[in-house]
């Protein structure tokens, strides 16, 4: 820490008397800024400080140095440094504190010139350490160390990270208003341009060496431009550009003040380096957690219902990595079609969805979306004016191009498949808000398309195998309801939310004889192919069986004698088979239940009740025992048959069950079948916060 100082420190040892007072110090340790002090820049470590440095005896600083010693009091002064012989001739202040019994601490600073310098050298140090941005930089340079040197104007050119584009930003004007950053060439003729190019300093101390070295430059420099420094923006080999300082005064730029403004731009380039780096890790990070979000987003956008994952994926995307976004896909024609579309700017968004409108893109296109598609190849574009121009079709087509301005940089990346192209992104980068698009960026975008191709491959498989699974579900389930003289039926069936597989919950009701029908509601176990032919086994089963004979318990065991004939795995469902005569008055309900949900009976009066007797799965046993009840049915009452999809159904904290169907009907006491399955499926649907992961479905009949 001490040989950083700007300040010269020394550490010596106090040689004591007899009677132990200090008589003379022997130097042990002299930092860099004192060494630089001696005439020949070597510590004469050892040396007796009375003998090194005679002056200091009659300056009165050896005098105050042995007090120090002597009473621990630390002291401080000023003097006169006139023996160059022994050190640097120089105003001098003094600070001298006492280490311990016998050392002595001493540090001299120097109140000349380049001590000023140092110092300003410390500030801007610490300036910069604090400096989370290139505005901020730009700040301390206009604010500390233009009128510290005695600039008048300057400018510092930057090249944008990973990319060959570079940009001036004038920071300092005192007579010119605050200018925009604008691009720059570094192959131009001028001072700046050179500097930045080939990192060599370059000093002017009149308008007529400059106007020599660089001729085409001279009508950029008025009388105001008297001396010039333009100095490289350099870390170690790394050079990303140039600072230039003007004086209005003439400078001769000694070698001193050459090395002084070196290493104020050398700070300078470190703090811009580290601005960078820091913006670097802070915009991977983004780019990190972006994806995160965007997978996720992706992942929760496959689900029945359509095909529509990349609106959430470009908001979650714009702005936190681009300023806009557009998604394209190909459609069964083999032409883009815009999927999503978002931009910060709200105005620029309705101009760009309104110029897409008018002129979409053409796989025939030179360049943009239809170039990406055609030829697999991404696209980056930094030079957005020429490039807006070479696509435009028309005048018409150039002015709705160019109403999307500002925009700084574009990069467009295909979806590709093995089998060819699908899509493309398009990530939009506009200015100030952000840096250019660079190379850098390619690999990251890549990997979002590469998702985003992904979710599209699985969302349209998704869409392929629902479709399939709801024709295969609606051929299990009976195509209309009947018509029964005196009796209102209403059912429903809800899908699960594993919307691709056909589910094993199903109803079915036919008629037996002329005045009676055969109800029957059942759950399969399992979902997919296995549960679709079990439940295309039950359900035919129950029919069969009910033409031959209506005894209900009897229906039962013909379907467990099929189950357990037909398959070698270990498969069950559980069923509830009624026979409804409807000749009679009151009309006669015969139940049996193999290990299903009791029927809920809503009488006329408003009671809900349970009806039947339990009974076991069906396909465990040979012989389960399954029973028959009877009920009578008067008008007004109503019958509801369930699965366990509709009691099972979780909120975050509780269970729907049983109760929960009961207090519903209770609710609704006069309410139609219709009218009271309806109201069920809302309520048991809206009952989790996630849509229901289990099938539901309901058979409601009303004596009317």
């Amino acid at each position: 820490m001490l040989e950083h100082l700007p300040d010269a420190v020394t550490l010596s040892r106090a040689v004591r008397d007899a009677a132990g007072s200090a008589v003379d110090m022997r130097l042990e340790y002299m930092n860099a800024a004192a060494r630089a002090g001696q005439p020949d820049g070597v510590a004469p470590l050892g040396g007796l400080c009375s003998e090194l440095w005679p002056p200091m005896a009659h300056n009165g600083s050896f005098a105050a140095c042995m007090r120090v010693l002597n009473t621990g009091r630390a002291e401080h002064g000023a003097f006169h440094w006139t023996q160059a012989s022994t050190y640097r001739a120089a105003d001098y202040e003094y600070q001298a504190t006492r280490l311990g019994p016998d050392h002595l601490l001493w540090v001299l600073r120097d109140n000349s010139e380049r001590v000023l310098r140092a110092e300003l050298l410390a500030q801007l140090t610490a300036g910069l350490a604090t400096a989370g941005t290139l505005a901020h930089i730009m700040t301390i340079l206009t604010e500390q160390i233009m009128p510290a040197i005695g600039a008048m104007v300057g400018a510092a050119v930057l090249g944008e990270a990973g990319s060959d584009q570079y940009t001036v930003r004038h920071i300092h004007d005192a007579e010119q208003p605050a200018q925009a950053p604008a691009p720059f060439s570094i192959t131009a003729p001028y001072p700046m341009a050179h500097t930045a190019r080939t990192g060599q300093a370059l000093f002017f101390s009149d308008p007529a060496e400059r106007t020599e070295a660089f001729p085409e430059a001279a009508p950029f420099f008025t009388e105001r431009y008297h001396s010039t420094a333009v100095l490289p923006l350099t870390t170690e080999d790394h050079l990303f550009g140039a600072v230039s300082f003007h004086f209005d005064t003439r400078h001769e730029f000694t070698d001193s003040e050459r090395d002084f403004l070196a290493a104020v731009v050398g700070q300078c380039a470190q703090g811009i380096e580290r601005v960078r780096l820091h913006q670097e890790a802070a915009y991977k990070q983004a780019q990190l957690e972006a994806l995160a979000e965007i997978s996720a987003v992706l992942a929760a956008s496959l689900g029945p219902g359509p095909i529509a994952p990349f609106d959430n994926m470009v908001s979650a995307f714009v702005p936190r990595i681009a300023d806009g976004c557009l998604v394209y896909t190909v459609d069964r024609t083999g032409q883009p079609e815009l999927a999503a579309l978002a931009h910060r700017d709200p105005a620029q968004q309705q101009a760009l969805r309104a110029m897409l409108e008018e002129f979409p893109p053409r796989l025939d296109a030179e360049g943009g979306v239809g170039a990406v598609i055609r030829t697999g190849r991404h696209e980056l574009v930094t030079d957005v004016p020429s490039e807006l121009d070479r696509l435009a079709r028309s005048p018409h087509h150039r002015a709705a191009l160019h109403k999307l301005m500002p925009a700084a940089s574009w990069l467009a990346v295909p979806m590709t498949r093995p089998e060819g192209v699908i899509g493309a992104i398009v990530l939009i980068q506009s200015t100030p808000a952000h840096t250019l698009f660079t190379e850098r960026d390619i690999p990251f975008a890549e990997e979002l398309a590469r998702r985003a191709t992904q979710t599209l491959v699985q969302a349209r498989h998704f869409a392929v195998q629902s479709e399939v699974a709801h024709y295969l579900q609606q051929s299990l389930l009976p195509p209309d309801l009947p018509h029964i003289p005196g009796v209102e039926i209403a059912a429903c069936y809800h899908p699960g939310d594993q919307g691709t597989l056909v589910g094993g919950d199903f109803y079915d009701i036919v008629p037996t004889t002329p005045a009676s029908w055969a109800l029957t509601i059942g759950d399969v176990c399992g979902k997919g192919p296995t549960a679709a032919a079990l439940t295309g086994l039950v359900r035919h089963t129950a029919r069969a069986a009910g033409r031959w004979n209506s005894e209900p318990r009897a229906v039962l065991q013909a379907v467990n004698d099929a189950i357990i004939a037909g398959s070698s795995t270990h498969i069950f469902c559980t069923a509830a088979h009624a026979d409804l005569d409807t000749s009679t008055s009151p009309m006669r309900l015969r139940l049996a239940l193999g290990g299903h949900p009791h029927p809920l009976l809503r009488r006329a009066d408003g009671t809900v009740v349970r009806i039947g007797t339990a009974g076991t799965f069906l396909g465990v046993l040979a012989n389960p025992p399954l029973h028959t009840t009877e009920t009578d049915l008067h008008p007004g009452d109503l019958l509801l048959f369930f699965t366990d999809g509709v009691t099972e159904r979780r909120s975050s904290t509780s269970m729907f069950s049983e109760e929960g169907v009961r207090d519903l009907l209770a609710a609704m006491p006069h309410s139609s079948a219709a009218e009271t399955v309806a109201a069920l499926e809302e309520e048991i649907v809206a009952y989790g916060v996630k849509a229901p992961e289990d099938d539901i479905a309901m058979l409601a009949i009303r004596i009317t």
